[in-house]
């Protein structure tokens, strides 16, 4: 298994949650004496080594959730279906569940509205949706207003936590974690948490009372604060400050979740919200291995892994149906470069001659490139090193239809961001290139290739529905792939 930036989160999170299981409810006091260093087995709530508590759970529900679309009926039946052991659970049982989830369950059950199943008063605190919030990352990683982000946030920590202090703690919490994903380090990523958390703020009419609950993490330095202030209660805005204490205070995966684990307490919460963010910045391999091998159902949560990625992030930005009228296109087709040497529109192609390295591998054109990622998603090594031989594109085009094991709704799943990805690194590395796209603006770009109905319009360029989009016979993936490479290069 080749590990996806989701298995990080996902692992980091799970692995977190473990490790703490063993020792919930123990004291700092005890755990000073007596510090986790690596994963134990029974303990608190008599579970084997590597089971994940309720944290894991729902955020599995809710995952596996938002791979089939953003639908709160739907998380909510998920939760409902765990509650009821039918899915989700370590071991074919439920237990260690909280207070205002058992409550906001039982609600659903009964058919209540999923956003007015969670408790919204001031004693409605715990952290029972930050603990879970992590997979929603995911699916808003390419949206950038706050206030969509914000209430989306305020939807899912609704079905069991409705309060604003609840919602906001999960707001900062997926607002630090975008800035990771878009590849800031922890540092980078703080500060602009605490610059967009502080526009939002000025753009909306919040409590300021309970804004300034948020001080330590949204003014101070929360790295700055000594230990003995830092608390690991169930009380949400402890697990946040804790979780990002955590992460600011060490340097490594490892150090970062046992130290959320021996500040005691809530140790499960803080070591899963705080394993999450750890394996965004350190990746999945900087997680222990005898960890992550004794993690309970490892396989199954591999394959939500890899369903989350192929499903939430390889979402298609653009699309045909996007177009406005006022939009102005750029059309090419074709590879060959002009005669005087100059980059044109041609430069766009999938075959054009532009080379590009990854992971050490060289990759002659971004033809190259998709034939040996299709390949590789398909375990043919014989015609990946083949691919990777290959002289021109055309042959490796060819080699890629032999590749064995094939199935077509998974390839359709995966190929979108196959090519994206393979643009972003062949723009990138070359800044002709990348200055040639760039120039492009905000031009929508089209293959009007007559023959691709899949990467181009299946028209071309002076075809008389070429200029108008709902009678195009293609779905432009690669001139849509390429639009996103584009605002990747921007940013």
């Amino acid at each position: 298994m080749k590990p996806t930036i989701v298995h990080n989160g996902i692992f980091g999170f799970v692995v977190g949650d473990a490790l703490g299981v063993p020792v919930e409810f123990k004291s700092r006091d005890y755990l000073n004496r007596f510090p986790v260093n690596e994963m134990l087995e029974y303990g608190t709530h008599e579970q084997p080594k590597g089971t994940w508590s309720d944290d894991s759970s729902l955020t599995f529900c809710l995952a596996e959730s938002l791979c089939n679309g953003y639908n709160l009926d739907d998380i909510s039946q998920k939760f409902l279906q765990w509650f009821n052991a039918q899915i989700w659970t370590p071991h074919g049982i439920v237990f260690d569940i909280g207070i205002a989830t058992t409550a906001a369950i039982k609600l659903i059950k009964h058919g209540i509205d999923p956003v007015l199943c969670g408790g919204a008063s001031e004693m409605d605190n715990g952290n029972g949706s930050l603990m879970r919030i992590l997979p929603l990352l995911f699916y808003l990683q390419n949206e950038s207003d706050l206030k969509v982000i914000f209430q989306r946030v305020k939807e899912v920590s609704s079905i069991t936590h409705a309060h604003f202090r609840s919602v906001f703690a999960c707001f900062i919490y997926v607002i630090y974690g975008l800035a990771l994903l878009k590849g800031q380090n922890k540092k980078e990523a703080y500060l602009t948490m605490q610059l967009k958390i502080k526009h939002f703020i000025q753009e909306n009419n919040l409590d300021v009372n309970e804004i300034k609950l948020f001080n330590r993490v949204l003014v101070d330095d929360i790295s700055a604060v000594p230990e003995n202030e830092i608390y690991s209660s169930g009380y949400v805005l402890h697990s946040l400050e804790a979780s990002l204490w955590c992460i600011h205070t060490t340097e490594s995966y490892k150090d970062a979740v046992l130290k959320a684990v021996n500040l005691g307490d809530d140790t499960d919460t803080t070591a899963a919200i705080t394993g999450g963010l750890a394996g965004l910045i350190y990746g999945f391999n900087a997680i222990p291995e005898s960890w992550l091998n004794v993690i309970t159902k490892k396989e199954e949560i591999e394959k939500l892994c890899l369903e989350m990625n192929a499903t939430l992030m390889n979402q298609q930005k653009y699309t045909v149906k996007d177009i406005k009228i006022s939009d102005k296109f750029l059309m090419f087709w074709g590879h060959q470069p002009a005669p005087n040497g100059e980059i044109t529109k041609t430069c766009f192609s999938q075959w054009w001659l532009s080379a590009f390295v990854h992971e050490g591998i060289n990759y002659k054109t971004a033809e190259h490139w998709m034939m040996a990622k299709k390949a590789e998603l398909f375990g043919d090594t014989t015609i990946l090193a083949k691919i990777l031989d290959a002289k021109t594109p055309a042959e490796a085009k060819k080699l890629g239809r032999e590749v064995s094991h094939y199935h077509d709704d998974i390839w359709v799943k995966n190929r979108f961001e196959i090519v994206r990805q393979g643009n972003y690194l062949k723009f990138s590395q070359n800044e002709a290139l990348k200055d040639y796209l760039l120039a492009t603006e905000k031009r929508i770009l089209v293959e009007a290739s007559p023959v691709d109905s899949i990467w181009g319009i299946g028209l071309a360029h002076d075809h008389p529905d070429a200029a108008y989009p709902e009678k195009w016979k293609g779905l432009n993936l690669l001139g849509f792939a390429l639009m996103q490479v584009r605002d990747e290069l921007k940013r």
